[in-house]
């Protein structure tokens, strides 16, 4: 788990988007573990972000990555507070649930939802990627979903807007890789939800999904921190264009 301390990032910058949320708190935290420097995303105002910030030395800076202007001055914002990130890990993104046959197609909603889940990631990372190019070194690491490789019914828009991250990490993989800027995809299953919090999905919903995997449990959070942290480390520079499911071997 990533409780355990290494020196492995010592030296490195990472940005990471979505940083109050359930995953982008633990990825915060396995990181900084490991000694990187971590600037921290995040949308709205939260509670959670003094108690980081004291746990790990994250800094954080706030941003709708859904609006396309503040998704491209973001990596300025970062250069203020010092060294440009050389790993990137994008673990913001929204849910929707809404069955092929709910109704009316709902463009604005399908748009924003796209714009938030794939648009911001493609241009924050391609933006990142420049800047690892020059420097020669780059992880890039992108929060896909288990909807996005078996697909979820009742969310098939999400489950479109994940499985793009990967062909995206793909292609962008070949263009980057003489560079020594890898690019992967981490796709999550059912993971439990943040203690005291709502979940996404109802207790008998969460009760299914763990019965659909070989480990007959839910995911942790720290469980895919580390593999984020594996992939934005030194032992994974000969993986890239992957999307790696942390599923606990799920089948549905």
């Amino acid at each position: 788990m990533s409780d355990h301390h290494s020196t492995e990032l010592d030296g490195r910058v990472a940005l990471v988007t979505g940083a109050t949320g359930h995953l982008g708190e633990a990825v915060c935290r396995a990181l900084a573990a490991r000694g990187a420097t971590v600037v921290g995303v995040h949308r709205t105002p939260s509670e959670r972000t003094e108690p980081l910030g004291t746990a790990t030395g994250t800094r954080f800076l706030r941003a709708d990555l859904a609006d396309a202007e503040e998704t491209a001055s973001l990596l300025g914002r970062v250069g203020e507070l010092g060294p440009a990130p050389d790993i990137l890990v994008c673990a913001h993104g929204a849910t929707a649930r809404r069955p092929v046959l709910s109704g009316a197609y709902d463009s604005a909603a399908e748009h924003r939802l796209w714009r938030l889940n794939t648009g911001s990631v493609q241009q924050l990372a391609s933006a990142a990627a420049k800047r690892m190019v020059r420097a020669r070194y780059g992880r890039i690491v992108l929060f896909g979903s288990r909807a996005g490789t078996a697909g979820m019914p009742g969310q098939p828009g999400y489950a479109a807007t994940k499985a793009a991250l990967s062909g995206w990490a793909a292609s962008a993989a070949w263009e980057l890789g003489p560079f020594g800027v890898t690019v992967n995809v981490v796709a999550p299953g059912a993971i439990r939800a943040r203690p005291g919090a709502d979940g996404v999905y109802s207790a008998e919903e969460d009760d299914r999904a763990a019965a659909r995997t070989a480990a007959r449990r839910l995911g942790e959070a720290a469980e895919i921190a580390d593999t984020v942290a594996f992939l934005a480390g030194p032992g994974a520079s000969y993986i890239t264009g992957q999307t790696l499911c942390a599923d606990g071997g799920a089948r549905w």
